[in-house]
Formats: structure tokens, C-alpha cells, sequence
């Protein structure tokens, strides 16, 4: 599992969370071992074969979270070079959009001095978090500021955004999520298919059941209207899911879900529970980290 790849996470226009990318070079690195180490399928083939009762042994599939522009610009140029397939689930509603998700804008406002101050003014949550860590490099509270802001409620959040919006003079950063041109090209290829990942990368399990429902449908509708494929293999934001939701794919015809539970797919995998190993650079930057992370339990 891969959120983003960059060539210098530290020069992006917006704070990239140690946990959300690796850099190119070790992407390339992972995508030359796996293809000399394994067979790399695409994660439907996988799907596929668990259904019929097939292998999976020595099998591995690539897989990323949101549709960043750089699985377009940085991984794919590696994923044509070594012939090697992935699945990329989508956040539709900001496919080809200015959008933000709410940590990478709540840390473009944060960067700013005088929103920071602001937003200490108006939120008891980021002032202690900042006080807290006074002294500590930039990076460092930018990082815990957002998981301190990930314990209030939505609306708690998106109030607290909507007033930094009101006050914020700079403009926001170029697009960093795919639009539906990049993704046509990738899937002509052949290489790289595309799954849901709700509309508006919601969090399934903390909303009714209702709104669940029309974020799964609304993705698989987008992938269909854009990329011509209503797509089978869905990946739950943030990993959440319960019986209900898992009913709800089942109820649109989705055959494969990824968490974000890390663990091997077998045999007995339920489909709808496949998990994952999360890959970022501060834990797999070399082949010996990389092996560890697959192999090892508890790293």
C-alpha cells in the first residue's frame, strides 16, 4: 500500500506527513525487487484467482491510496519501466479538482504565521498542541497538529477550516490529485486500474449509513462516467469499515475491499477484508527495511 511518491517530499508547496509518501528512488528500488522476486499481478487478478480457488502463492499486487498526481508524474514512469501493474483508488470528488483533503489544508494554513496564530486563537486542540511543542522543528508539530485535530468531529474540523479560508490571503497550491485525462492515459496502458475510494474520502463507519451508501455508489458512478469501467475492487478511508458497509459493497457489486490491516492474503482471506502492508519511506528506504516490513510482525 502507497499513498505518495516524491523526489523531494521537503520542496512540496504543501507539508507531506512522514506516513504518506516514499521517495522515487525507493519506489523504483521496491518495483525492481518485487519484480525479481515474485509474481506482480494486478490485485483483481489476485481477487480472481482466491474466488476460484486458485494459488496466490509468491503473488503480489501494488496498490495506492487517494489518486495523487504523482502516481501519474513519479510512479507510473516506474511502473511502464519494469512492467509492472497497480490498482489506484480514488477519492472522485477530488479527481481533477483544486480540493484538499482536510491535513494537507489544515498544514498549508498552518505554514503561515499569521493563520497559525489565528488558528491557535480559535482552537484550544492546536494551541496546547503547539505550545506543547515549542522549540521542535517545523515538520514535527505540523505532524502533530494534525493528529490532534484528527480526534475532533468533522463538522469541528470543517467549521475550523472554513473560518481559516475567511482569513487566508494566499492562493492555494497548484492541483495535487489526478484529474480524469491522467487517469484515461494510465489506464490505456494497460498497466494500472482504478477503484472506489468513496467521493469525498469519507470515513464509512462515523457517518449514517445512508451517507455511506451514496459515497460508495457516487465513486463507482465517476469511475464509470469517466473511465468507462464500473470498477469491482473498492479501499476503505482510513481502513474503517464494520458488517454494514461491508454489506453495502457487497449490495453494488463490489467483489474486493482493501483495509489497511497489514497482513498476506491466503485462500481463507475474506475479499472484503484483504489486507495490506503500508509502505513509507522512514521504515522501507532500503531493501533490508523494505524485507522487514513485508516479513516481520509488529514493524
Amino acid at each position: 500500500m502507497y499513498h505518495r511518491v516524491l523526489d523531494a517530499p521537503e520542496q512540496e508547496t504543501v507539508f507531506v506527513q512522514p506516513g504518506m509518501y516514499v521517495r522515487t528512488e525507493t519506489f523504483r528500488r521496491h518495483i525492481a525487487f518485487l519484480k525479481n522476486s515474485f509474481s506482480v499481478l494486478s490485485l483483481w487478478e489476485i481477487v480472481s484467482r482466491i474466488r476460484e480457488g486458485k494459488s496466490v502463492g509468491r503473488c503480489c499486487a501494488i496498490t495506492f491510496d487517494d489518486g495523487w498526481r504523482d502516481s501519474y508524474t513519479r510512479a507510473f514512469p516506474v511502473l511502464k519501466e519494469f512492467g509492472v501493474p497497480a490498482t489506484i483508488f480514488l477519492a472522485t470528488g477530488f479527481i481533477g479538482t483544486n480540493r484538499l483533503f482536510w491535513p494537507e489544508e489544515f498544514a498549508y494554513y498552518l505554514r503561515l504565521p499569521e493563520i497559525r496564530e489565528a488558528a491557535r486563537q480559535k482552537s484550544d486542540v492546536l494551541d496546547k498542541t503547539i505550545q506543547r511543542l515549542s522549540g521542535a522543528g517545523e515538520g514535527r508539530i505540523l505532524d502533530e497538529c494534525i493528529s490532534a485535530l484528527k480526534v475532533l468531529q468533522a463538522q469541528e474540523r470543517e467549521e475550523l477550516l472554513a473560518y481559516l479560508r475567511t482569513i487566508c490571503q494566499s492562493p492555494p497550491p497548484e492541483r495535487l490529485l489526478l484529474n480524469w485525462d491522467e487517469a484515461g492515459q494510465m489506464q490505456e496502458s494497460g498497466l494500472v486500474s482504478f477503484g472506489g475510494h468513496t467521493a469525498d474520502h469519507v470515513i464509512l463507519d462515523r457517518v449514517p449509513k445512508e451517507k455511506a451508501e451514496q459515497e460508495i455508489m457516487q465513486s463507482c458512478r465517476d469511475i464509470k462516467e469517466h473511465l468507462g469501467v464500473r470498477p469491482d475492487l473498492f479501499a476503505y478511508p482510513n481502513g474503517n469499515y464494520n458488517p454494514e458497509i461491508k454489506a453495502l459493497l457487497e449490495k453494488h457489486g463490489i467483489r474486493g475491499a482493501v483495509t489497511t490491516k497489514k497482513g498476506w492474503l491466503t485462500k481463507q482471506t475474506d475479499l472484503l477484508e484483504i489486507p495490506r502492508i503500508g509502505m513509507h519511506e522512514d521504515v522501507v528506504r532500503t531493501i533490508p527495511l523494505f524485507l522487514g516490513r513485508i516479513f516481520l510482525k509488529g514493524f
